[in-house]
């Protein structure tokens, strides 16, 4: 390997180390969301990698369906949110 090539490398070192890190937090986190939606990404991984873009969504899936869910069971439209009746006026409440 070149003198240059070498310096090259060593110069990115920290800032690869770090993107590792945020990306192993983050992954964390997405377990961690999964558990609580009943979604085990080790269990039969969509493409054979636990951590591929296509596995993880499944949680992502999972949330979203939680969500319509709840709006569902509040009566409330797929989106989650009511639509804004004309006559309230939100400023009187201290909205």
């Amino acid at each position: 390997m070149s003198v240059a090539l070498e310096a090259a490398l060593e110069a990115i070192r920290g800032a690869v180390y770090e993107e590792n890190e945020r990306g192993g937090e983050a992954r964390g986190i997405v377990q961690a969301i999964g558990r609580l939606v009943g979604v085990d990404l080790g269990k039969d991984p969509l493409d054979g990698n636990v951590w591929s873009p296509a596995n993880m969504r499944r949680v992502v899936t999972a949330v979203d369906a939680l969500r319509r869910q709840n709006a569902q069971l509040r009566g409330l439209p797929p989106g989650g949110f009511a639509p804004r009746p004309a006559c309230v006026a939100y400023g009187e409440r201290g909205w």
